[in-house]
């Protein structure tokens, strides 16, 4: 029953679902432990993750916890994740809580074995609250949704600096804002498709959805020059808050440490914003039961507030309640050109597709999506005045 479960993670609903990819064996982790000193020895393994498009654990060795990611190199080679590593040590010289990442003997942060990409960090520290919690959940509380305001601040704060101006060297299960930088979104998503033979492949018996087409087009022309004209920072692109982990157990507690850069790219802060807001205060995984989904309006409150009060000002501020209907276009093509690509599983591929790529657009022009919006432009003005 344990192996069993062992086999189940996070899928694209709430229901565990079997995992994408096989979990890091002993064999793997010994083949591992050769090539990182720190991790030798008697090896116990405290926790496997649940989440999805990686293999993960959590070890005990010589008194001390290392936390293991393995991603395939099909998706992630040993130098894409070095770009990861690289903006987080920058972040993390400016006092940012982030966990330590652990060298190889050969001095490198990532390594490859058998067609696999390995990195180790240190047990990140605090207790990891929303371990079990699958992202589009609310925050448990308005008080850790302002924390993650005035974290997601003090990240944009901290990434200005940062001097790398070349984006991400992945080229699959990426999150950046590249169609929503084009002139003709239509025109670019359609490009997209046809550049990609696994896209290609997936759409040659099924017509792209032209409703759902012109509902990203209509928007996109509110806020293409905006978008156009925003500076790029690198962001982290999957603020949520299972990537955060918190000083105790408790509505006062303060964010301990941001993890996971898998899908950091550069970016514009708006743009982050936009998907930290998308990901957290909106129940989407109820959406196929009824179109009247749970809003955190209390979290959504508290998070917008203590973002303004901490942030530099931006001035696309404004695009936000229009940006965020869309703002999902990029990763969710990336997410289905992966799952129809890589893993092969055209269930989630369809999931990418029809539940979240259309149905999350839909959503903002029927009437509850359009009070949400019309709220979120109340909130963001509230707080800049």
């Amino acid at each position: 029953m344990a192996e069993q479960c062992a086999s189940l993670g996070h899928g694209m609903g709430e229901s565990l679902e079997p995992k994408d990819w096989q979990d890091i064996s002993a064999a793997d982790l010994a083949q591992l432990q050769r090539r990182y000193p720190q991790l030798q020895g008697q090896a116990a393994v405290l926790r496997r993750s649940p989440r999805p498009f990686s293999s993960a654990m959590l070890i005990q060795v010589n008194q001390a916890a290392y936390f293991i990611k393995r991603s395939h190199c099909s998706f992630r080679t040993a130098a894409d994740l070095k770009q990861e590593h690289q903006l987080i040590q920058h972040l993390a010289a400016q006092q940012l809580p982030l966990p330590k990442i652990i060298c190889s003997k050969d001095g490198a942060t990532a390594v490859e074995l058998d067609g696999w990409s390995y990195e180790v960090h240190e047990k990140a520290h605090g207790l990891d609250l929303y371990a079990d919690h699958v992202s589009w959940k609310p925050f448990f509380c308005a008080g850790h949704a302002a924390q993650a305001g005035k974290m997601l601040a003090a990240l944009h704060q901290a990434a200005e600096n940062y001097p790398a101006v070349q984006g991400r060297s992945a080229q699959q299960l990426i999150s950046n804002q590249d169609l929503l930088l084009s002139d003709d979104i239509a025109q670019a998503i359609r490009q997209r498709i046809q550049n990609s033979p696994v896209l290609s492949t997936y759409f040659a018996d099924q017509e792209l959805d032209q409703a759902w087409l012109s509902q990203v087009a209509h928007v996109h022309e509110k806020v293409k020059t905006a978008m156009q004209r925003a500076p790029k920072i690198w962001t982290h692109n999957d603020f949520h808050a299972s990537n955060l982990l918190w000083s105790e157990n408790s509505d006062q507690a303060e964010i301990s440490t941001v993890i996971d850069f898998g899908l950091t790219d550069r970016n514009s802060a708006i743009y982050d914003l936009a998907v930290t807001v998308e990901r957290n205060f909106i129940d989407w995984l109820a959406l196929n039961q009824t179109q009247d989904i749970h809003i955190d309006e209390a979290g959504l409150q508290a998070f917008i507030q203590a973002y303004v009060k901490h942030a530099h000002p931006l001035q696309e501020l404004a695009i936000l309640p229009e940006l965020i209907k869309i703002v999902h276009t990029d990763f969710a093509v990336s997410e289905l050109e992966y799952f129809a690509g890589i893993t092969r599983n055209f269930k989630h591929a369809d999931a990418a597709y029809h539940d979240w790529l259309i149905a999350h657009t839909d959503w903002f022009f029927k009437l509850q999506g359009q009070q949400f919006c019309q709220k979120l432009a109340l909130l963001i003005q509230q707080a800049v005045a």
